[in-house]
């Protein structure tokens, strides 16, 4: 699963799908600028579409029903003499009995990866460690451990990672984007993101300017994410699935 909760959509590919997918197509691999990542700790509400009687969370939207809390904090560390990022997004969705735990560990400067490891209801899943050329590590399901060590083309980035990468990028209206990944379920892929837009987004301390981002993932139309235009955070991502928004109750995801 994506972090923050990244829910895809299915509703076919209509023009303006087509338009990104052409100017997708034309993009050159920019690699994200790390310093456009700032120290944060901040809370989304999970949400989609809809609220049967009696189900809407307070303080949600109507037609909006809050299902869960993904925390994202991220910190400004050293890896040996190599600084580091590292981020932790904490997601839980109680209806579902669903806890997951994502932990990357990313060089600073471009963001690429120097380990993942990801728990869910607090037991190791998967564990990996990126080196030049390769991705080495271990997936666990029900207590059998498979072995991973994949052979990449360098640079590539982690597949988990979503709005924290894109926000690194040089925003602005109209430009595209492409970005090789790796992710544990899916293997080696690939985003390519347009700015389609902007917007003002409602957050807990007021109104926030934000781009909007529309991630192609391997070519599908999957979501879009709101990237705040001063500070380059994730402020949240939307499909017809549903999406993620700033705020929620993160109590206990650490």
């Amino acid at each position: 699963m994506m972090s923050v909760a990244h829910l895809s959509h299915n509703d076919g590919v209509g023009m303006m799908d087509m338009l990104m997918m052409l100017a997708a197509a034309a993009a050159a691999v920019t690699a994200p600028q790390g310093d456009r990542v700032k120290p944060v700790d901040q809370c989304f509400a999970i949400y989609r579409p809809g609220s049967p009687s009696g189900t809407q969370a307070a303080g949600a939207p109507s037609g909006q029903t809050v299902i869960g809390a993904t925390r994202q904090v991220i910190r400004a560390i050293r890896v040996g003499s190599r600084p580091a990022w590292d981020i932790v997004i904490h997601q839980r969705v109680p209806m579902a009995n669903f806890a997951m735990r994502d932990h990357f560990v990313l060089n600073r400067d471009d963001l690429t990866p120097i380990t993942f490891d990801n728990s869910r209801s607090g037991v190791e899943h998967v564990a990996l460690r990126y080196t030049p050329g390769r991705i080495v590590g271990t997936k666990t399901d029900k207590a059998v451990v498979t072995p991973i060590d994949v052979a990449v083309a360098d640079p590539i980035w982690e597949g988990n990672l979503w709005g924290v990468t894109f926000g690194a990028l040089p925003l602005a209206m109209g430009k595209s984007f492409s970005l090789p990944f790796y992710q544990y379920d899916g293997g080696i892929g690939r985003f390519t993101l347009t700015v389609t837009g902007s917007q003002s987004v409602a957050t807990p301390t007021g109104p926030v300017d934000a781009w909007t981002v529309a991630v192609l993932k391997d070519g599908k139309p999957s979501t879009t994410t709101l990237i705040a235009k001063r500070d380059a955070r994730e402020l949240g991502s939307f499909a017809a699935r549903g999406g993620t928004k700033l705020g929620g109750d993160c109590t206990g995801l650490d």
